[in-house]
């Protein structure tokens, strides 16, 4: 069994082979879409954090690869050291760059003086830049580091002038740089240049927008066509760290995307069943022949299915979870109990809710109290009101108890159980929860300290 996922495989012939949540058809369309447009296109690919937009640009690029265009794949998370996302773009596509472009002189010349002017730009040496205008842009082969750094001291003496630099600067820069792109590659069919921008939302605030402001004003170029994966949401309070709680954050954003694309939902239970494969889970539950463990692995799927959705997990805390629980089936002995029903319901509740986790598994918090914060959530109730949820609160109840004196919680179940003043529905859910705990107390009783002790060392691994 697998501890931790490596990132799913996506053959170049067969890009869908592994896809499991169904994204063929969206990528196929948005495919669709870029190869009708001509650039320059910002295209922002929407979805919250954790939902699976990396393994989404990944089926992308593969497509978009096999049908002649090239792609340039840019993880902006890993960047956000540099101090300027200007540098460590170009850095990313130099590093990218064909063999066989590096090796064309009108190639090297071009991308070169884009460098050149890039560095200037990136530290806002707009001395550096009039001296440069100066000159003469045609003459930018002779400016190297050490001459930019000499002219780091000098002062423009009008403002006016300093913008006129920087502006014949980025217009030069833009001409060189789409002037080497345009040298990229010269076997592909499709002369686009598509580059993908993943993991902004995880970026510091000031280089997420200075990352889409660069894209704007020094990428706007013929053929070169963005696709930027984000959450909007989470992009909207960076950009409330950046410039103050009262900007608009759809206006400012809008400026720079030409179209958005809301990624779908993934399927809950394909999403569960896939993990379950991949973990490889089936190793352990094929294992376990006693006749009272044949119903823990469907136990299991059924629990994480239902509160994974209930409680609003994204794909990664769900694996997440699963990581946890595949740490618990290690520690569990081949034919004894797993409780697939609380170990899952407590991984899940540690990722969603830690603090109520943690008085659970620890302090005074009664099962009351995790039961209402699943009632509280939508369609919580609904789901407690069904045989399955009666089973949950059950465990929840009886797992928090001694087993050498009766049960608060039961004993409330029980007045209400015989109450005939109350709802019929009432009293038949107080008795079907008081039956499912009978029964798990004579045959066996879920013990907290058993489950909370494996999910704590699991919680061990990730540090």
């Amino acid at each position: 069994m697998e501890f931790k996922l490596n990132p799913l495989e996506i053959p170049s012939d067969q890009p869908f082979r592994f896809d499991r949540l169904n994204r063929g058809e969206s990528v196929t369309t948005l495919v669709s879409l870029i190869q009708s447009l001509s650039g320059p296109y910002v295209i922002a690919v929407d979805s919250p954090w954790g939902t699976g937009k990396t393994t989404f640009l990944g089926f992308l690029r593969a497509v978009l690869e096999s049908s002649g265009m090239a792609c340039l794949y840019f993880d902006a998370w890993k960047t956000d050291f540099s101090s300027d996302p200007l540098i460590a773009f170009l850095g990313e596509l130099n590093d990218n760059l064909p063999a066989a472009s590096k090796d064309d002189t009108k190639f090297n010349q071009f991308f070169g003086n884009a460098k050149r002017i890039a560095s200037v730009l990136a530290r806002r040496a707009i001395p550096v830049a009039g001296k440069i205008a100066t000159a003469g842009i045609l003459d930018l082969d002779d400016f190297t580091e050490e001459t930019i750094s000499e002219f780091v001291g000098t002062q423009l003496n009008d403002a006016v002038d300093s913008y006129t630099a920087e502006k014949k600067l980025i217009q030069s820069f833009r001409e060189n740089l789409s002037a080497a792109l345009g040298l990229i590659d010269s076997s592909q069919t499709d002369r686009k240049l598509i580059i993908v921008v993943d993991e902004l939302d995880r970026c510091k605030p000031t280089y997420a927008i200075q990352l889409l402001e660069r894209i704007k004003h020094l990428f706007d170029l013929e053929n070169v066509i963005f696709i930027v994966a984000l959450d909007k949401q989470q992009l909207g309070v960076s950009l409330g760290a950046v410039y103050g709680a009262g900007i608009d954050a759809d206006e400012y954003l809008r400026r720079f995307f030409d179209l958005e694309y809301s990624l779908p939902k993934a399927d809950p239970s394909e999403f569960t069943k896939c993990l379950y494969e991949r973990f490889g889970f089936d190793e352990f539950f094929d294992a376990r022949t006693h006749s009272e463990l044949r119903h823990e692995k469907q136990h299991l799927l059924e629990t994480f299915v239902a509160l994974s959705q209930l409680l609003g997990l994204s794909l990664r805390a769900r694996e997440q979870c699963f990581s946890r629980i595949r740490i618990a089936l290690l520690m569990t002995k081949e034919n004894h109990f797993l409780y697939p029903i609380l170990v899952s319901t407590l991984a899940m509740l540690k990722v969603a809710n830690p603090s109520l986790y943690r008085g659970y598994a620890f302090g005074s918090t009664t099962s009351r109290e995790v039961i209402d914060f699943l009632a509280s959530k939508p369609g919580g109730s609904e789901l407690l009101n069904t045989h399955f949820g009666a089973i949950i609160e059950a465990y929840l109840v009886l797992s928090k108890s001694s087993p050498h004196e009766e049960c608060t919680e039961l004993v409330n179940y029980r007045a209400l159980a015989g109450d005939s003043s109350i709802a019929h529905e009432t009293r038949e859910r107080a008795s079907r929860i008081l039956e499912i705990a009978n029964h798990l107390s004579s045959r066996n009783r879920p013990q907290l300290r058993y489950v909370v002790g494996k999910l704590e060392l699991a919680a061990q691994f990730e540090r």
